[in-house]
């Protein structure tokens, strides 16, 4: 689903010492390593925006952009004139709580600051598969902040200090890593009861866990939506509203109700702009028919998509790997199979054997998916994968 798109990779560079100016040569750009005080500072001393690059240990898009963008001597030196880089573990949020002030979900999530501490800017990371395109939305990124802090627009919700005590409990346990099984009626509870539903504290928590929010706090935001932007901006409250619209969705699919189903999509209609609002709808709507067990129309809705190049071959595959984990119809497993049959016989990986053979079993074909699941285990092997799923069929054939 859509906002998934918005998460990729913020930069991250090696070293973390301070660099001067040394014999006349251009001043590198300053790294900081996880002390933010140290980093606000020194961004206040040189008049320096503060780049923060909130990253974990275990992200691989965080190491790409390492990799592919940072450990350039070009970018480093475009930034060094106006940045200040602060490298920010986000698991690691005991001592400066910019997880939290900052509601960080996603890794990596890049943030502007101007040399006072306020938000000019952010990015939930960056699109691009080589190296060129990744630099180029990095320095898109960092040039849209230099104007935005230059016309004074900084996001205007967000203070330049932090006092973490102003959170839930829950929140700064969940963001601590202390505990992070939090009950959905704690956060309702927060959610409803709190006075001020526009601080910034409240905000964070709501865009945080937006999925939990009870359905008269998705309301209360949509028709309070035009000062919420003004006070965090277009893109934070849009990502909000969608979290708001898929919360109502899923329970409409939870309870299985065609009535809080047509609620969803009118409040996501007036919720969000028109790419949010067609990615998400078709989205829920092949979802309500799979619960209502109409499959034929799901395969209908995909071949159409097929057609116009818009259902490619891992969505053929994950489609048809639900259809034979949950659909009984005969009539769709026969076309998924021709579907696997195609697809395998251009592009004829493990994952894709794997389905084809399972697809075929389901049928009752035991003799040509007995076929199929042994070039499966040549593929895992020659993938140097397990093969545990396709073996057990083996098994069973």
């Amino acid at each position: 689903m859509i906002y998934i798109n918005l998460i990729a990779a913020i930069f991250l560079f090696f070293g973390s010492q301070d660099s001067a100016l040394i014999n006349g040569e251009s001043e590198e750009l300053v790294i900081i390593e996880q002390d933010y005080n140290k980093a606000l500072k020194l961004a206040s001393e040189e008049d320096k925006l503060l780049f923060i690059d909130f990253y974990t240990t275990w992200c691989a898009p965080c190491k790409k952009l390492d990799k592919l963008v940072f450990q350039d001597g070009t970018i480093k030196e475009s930034l060094q004139k106006d940045f200040i880089l602060l490298k920010y573990d986000a698991e690691k949020d005991t001592d400066f709580h910019l997880s939290k002030k900052h509601h960080v979900s996603s890794y990596p999530t890049g943030l502007i600051l101007t040399p006072e501490g306020f938000v000019v800017n952010r990015q939930y990371g960056f699109p691009g598969e080589d190296a060129l395109s990744l630099q180029k939305n990095v320095l898109e990124f960092t040039g849209e902040s230099i104007v935005r802090f230059k016309e004074n627009r900084i996001v205007k919700g967000y203070s330049n200090t932090i006092d973490p005590s102003n959170y839930p409990e829950f929140y700064i346990n969940f963001i601590n890593r202390t505990n992070t099984k939090v009950n959905s009626s704690e956060i309702s509870n927060y959610l409803i009861t709190t006075e001020n539903k526009f601080s910034e504290e409240y905000f964070s928590t709501l865009i945080y866990f937006g999925r939990d929010a009870p359905v008269e706090i998705a309301d209360y935001v949509l028709n309070n939506k035009q000062k919420y932007m003004n006070l965090y901006g277009k893109k934070d409250v849009e990502i909000l509203l969608y979290f708001l619209s898929v919360a109502k969705f899923d329970t409409a699919l939870a309870d299985m109700s065609q009535e809080k189903f047509e609620q969803a999509e009118s409040f996501t209609k007036r919720a969000l702009s028109q790419d949010w609002v067609d990615d998400i709808l078709l989205s829920y709507r092949k979802e309500f028919l799979k619960a209502q067990n109409k499959w034929d129309q799901v395969f209908n809705i995909n071949a159409d998509l097929k057609d116009k190049g818009e259902f490619g071959n891992v969505s053929i595959n994950n489609f048809s790997w639900q259809v034979y984990e949950k659909c009984d119809d005969k009539d769709v497993i026969k076309k998924c199979i021709q579907w696997m049959k195609e697809l395998t016989s251009t592009e004829s990986n493990y994952a894709y054997l794997d389905t084809y053979a399972h697809l075929l079993y389901k049928s009752g074909n035991k003799t040509e998916a007995k076929d199929i699941a042994q070039l499966a285990i040549a593929a895992a092997e020659k993938e140097n994968v397990s093969g545990k799923g396709i073996k057990a069929l083996v098994k069973k054939l």
